[in-house]
């Protein structure tokens, strides 16, 4: 997890915390801050741990058997 991090930015009183991860190995990047009105923040710390967490959890691949009813 050394490739991720969360950023703790406090400016007139106000805390906002942004989940970053790094770019090419060089430059820290925010991970949810794509959209044009919205900078990838979040006022609760955990809020950003779990939205990071859960971005970062690999999907559970399950194969299922098929029942034709035969």
């Amino acid at each position: 997890m050394k490739n991720y991090r969360i950023k703790k930015v406090t400016e007139d009183g106000e805390t906002k915390y942004f989940p970053q991860y790094k770019f090419l190995g060089l430059f820290w990047r925010n991970m949810f801050g794509w959209e044009e009105y919205w900078d990838g923040s979040y006022s609760i710390l955990e809020v950003a741990q779990k939205r990071m967490c859960d971005y970062l959890r690999k999907p559970v691949v399950e194969y299922l058997e098929i029942d034709c009813g035969d």
